[in-house]
């Protein structure tokens, strides 16, 4: 049974056959976004919890019952005007029997995809492209979510998203923005892990294509002043949190040689992290050598067991980045050596059942959906409205360890 409460309005339920396509421009007054809509019904098991922000039109609602046999969708919308007066929020729970959608995009994407019409007001900007571009290669399971983020923003808000990897490679990087510059996009978010794309990214804002940084913003020099902002963490005092919780919890004490594995040392995450660590452990006397082991799992692996078959004194593991720490257990292991203390940084499967079985202290989330998702709606932001972007940090404090791993693994690697 479909129940709705809809301050004085009601959509009659049944069993409709929805339409097979997204709904790009449906007609029909607007809900006002002081209104409110909760529909419920008996939820089917291994529902997904979907969340969105747009205006709501009535034919849109009615278009989402569309359901085939007995199989139902719940939603419970609540649409409340935002601050800018822009979009409102929804929260869909989906099940089986929803209309087909196109599988490009996440979950949120394809549900966004049927209802939304983008912002209202401002200049239009649908169909507009904005380049995402992630580092490293499609293998690499961190940046999942911040994919994930980013098609849900653009969903949200109706521009086109290219998604670039650049595999790791400088000129692979510099090669991608060169194109884009070309092909004139509408704004590019980037992840510069160093300074060698800065010509391109100041090439970028001389051609008047808004920039922003996220994740990690390795630019020097005046290509610093060629992006709008950063979306990302505050490095150093993420390093600064781990270590501390190491060194409160017992696990480092005065004189400790501990090992700090990273893709690369020359990162400025990897420079940044390993200052705020050494904040912490200078103070004891204690040392942390530091190791570049790459973004391959298993080329970190081999690295990090010959490392510790060489330092078989090593106090504990106080990894840089997400690879490191996903292995760490196992580099461990395969050594052959005593179980020492682990931390580190960011999130993937294997560094959360590390923390469930004990083997891992604790991990620094950035939470890179975030990442993903506001570095776009920013771009997005400023060229609809000519807002201008504002830097944010998306984490560093918040640690996940034995009290909420349970909470944050069934969002991993979607959401988390």
């Amino acid at each position: 049974m479909l129940i709705f409460l809809i301050f004085g309005w009601a959509v009659a339920s049944g069993q409709m056959q929805g339409p097979q396509h997204p709904v790009s421009r449906p007609t029909g007054r607007c809900f006002s976004g002081a209104w409110t809509m909760s529909l419920r019904v008996s939820m089917l098991p291994k529902s997904e919890v979907l969340v969105i922000r747009t205006p709501i039109q009535k034919e849109v609602v009615r278009e989402m019952f569309g359901i085939r046999g007995k199989k139902v969708i719940v939603v419970s919308v609540a649409a409340a005007l935002l601050a800018s007066g822009i979009g409102a929020w929804a929260s869909v729970s989906a099940a089986e029997g929803t209309p087909s959608h196109s599988s490009a995009l996440g979950p949120e994407a394809r549900a966004i995809g049927r209802i939304a019409q983008g912002l209202p007001g401002g200049v239009n900007i649908a169909g507009k492209t904005i380049v995402f571009q992630v580092y490293t290669d499609e293998s690499t399971s961190f940046f999942v979510p911040a994919v994930n983020g980013a098609k849900a923003a653009a969903a949200l808000t109706g521009v086109n998203l290219d998604i670039e990897y650049s595999n790791s490679d400088d000129s692979t990087q510099v090669n991608q923005l060169g194109v884009a510059i070309a092909k004139h996009v509408a704004a590019m978010a980037l992840s510069l892990p160093d300074d060698a794309t800065g010509k391109s990214v100041c090439a970028a804002q001389a051609a008047h294509i808004p920039v922003l940084t996220w994740n990690v913003d390795g630019l020097t020099g005046s290509s610093v002043n060629c992006v709008e902002g950063f979306v990302g963490q505050d490095f150093v005092t993420a390093g600064q949190v781990i270590a501390q919780r190491m060194v409160n919890d017992g696990l480092i004490k005065a004189g400790d040689q501990v090992f700090c594995p990273v893709e690369t040392t020359t990162a400025v995450y990897a420079v940044q992290r390993y200052a705020g660590v050494m904040d912490i452990l200078k103070k004891l006397g204690a040392t942390c050598s530091l190791l570049s082991v790459g973004f391959g799992a298993s080329g970190a692996e081999t690295t990090m067991v010959d490392y510790l078959l060489g330092h078989r004194k090593t106090s504990a593991i106080l990894a840089l980045g997400s690879t490191p720490l996903t292995v760490a257990v196992a580099a461990v292991d395969k050594a052959g050596i005593s179980k020492i203390p682990i931390g580190g940084f960011d999130l993937t499967t294997n560094i959360l059942e590390g923390i469930k079985s004990g083997r891992i202290v604790a991990t620094v989330d950035q939470q890179p959906y975030s990442q993903g998702f506001f570095s776009v709606l920013q771009l997005a932001l400023q060229l609809k409205y000519a807002l201008y972007p504002s830097g944010m940090n998306t984490g560093g404090t918040g640690l996940v360890d034995s009290s909420n791993v349970d909470q944050v693994l069934r969002l991993v690697p979607t959401y988390r």
